[in-house]
């Protein structure tokens, strides 16, 4: 199990072409790696990038601004998953700009654009699952203050094939705690607060700091702070032979 708090990572933000990125897990690699990867970025206003692959699997969630991705539109909060070695866009941003979060199990290579010359040779073996949720509303200070019952909403439900990917969503009042999904049962979870604070090992974290936990970790025990919790577990899918070789 690994921690980020957002608070401490915000200040580390840089410009990174005409974005802005703040890496919460691992850094800018051009070299596929088992450590998990997680990144904010900032599309700047009317930013447009390319349809592409990875050659990981990944979830983006989509946090702030606004913009397309493919024919579907996104703003606060929408959530996309897909496959390793499935492509997805073009992603563009609005005139307000679009800030997401990527989160990977493992560390990708950069991504390949579509546009590639024989860009087919690149391809590998994939289910090519590519999903955009509907999107999630977040209660407001007092409502979620208020909270005094526990509340799981499926943002993302699990298909016949998913070999255990999906996306639910916690509602936790005051000091309220809960039992997360067992990590065992898809390949890695991150754990992203989207409201209030959840306590754990006894720090605060705050939007957007995240948790990941490994297959093999145990399923741990939400606390809620005192203005309450609205917490989403994103769930990857069971590695396939091309996940477990990176």
């Amino acid at each position: 199990m690994q921690a980020a708090s957002y608070t401490e990572k915000e200040p580390s933000r840089f410009r990174r072409g005409q974005s802005w990125k703040i890496n919460m897990f691992g850094k800018n690699s051009d070299i596929a790696a088992p450590d998990p990867q997680a990144f904010r970025l900032d599309l700047n206003a009317h930013q447009k990038l390319d349809s592409h692959f990875h050659i990981v699997d990944q979830f983006q969630v989509f946090i702030a601004g606004s913009g397309t991705i493919g024919r579907d539109t996104v703003h606060l909060v929408t959530v996309h998953y897909a496959d390793h070695h499935t492509g997805y866009g073009p992603l563009i941003a609005s005139e307000q700009g679009l800030s997401y979060l990527t989160l990977r199990s493992k560390t990708d290579a950069g991504l390949v654009y579509l546009t590639t010359p024989n860009v087919r040779e690149k391809l590998r073996p994939t289910k090519r699952r590519h999903r955009t949720s509907e999107p999630v509303a977040l209660s407001i200070e007092p409502v979620l203050r208020n909270r005094t019952e526990l509340t799981v909403d499926t943002v993302l439900e699990e298909q016949p094939g998913d070999d255990g990917m999906n996306v639910k969503v916690f509602r936790l009042g005051p000091n309220m705690t809960a039992q997360t999904p067992d990590p065992r049962l898809g390949g890695g979870q991150y754990l992203i607060v989207l409201n209030g604070s959840l306590i754990h090992e006894g720090q605060s974290y705050k939007p957007f700091s995240l948790i990941f936990l490994q297959s093999e970790d145990t399923t741990p025990t939400l606390l809620a702070g005192e203005d309450g919790l609205e917490l989403m577990v994103t769930q990857f899918p069971l590695e396939d032979e091309w996940m477990k070789s990176i």
